[in-house]
């Protein structure tokens, strides 16, 4: 469960860091 929940942090992140370029 936590592991899902660091894996879609990670996934968020990296699409907010890809828009902002």
């Amino acid at each position: 469960m936590l592991q899902l929940i660091l894996y879609s942090m990670i996934f968020i992140t990296s699409i907010i860091f890809i828009n902002m370029i």
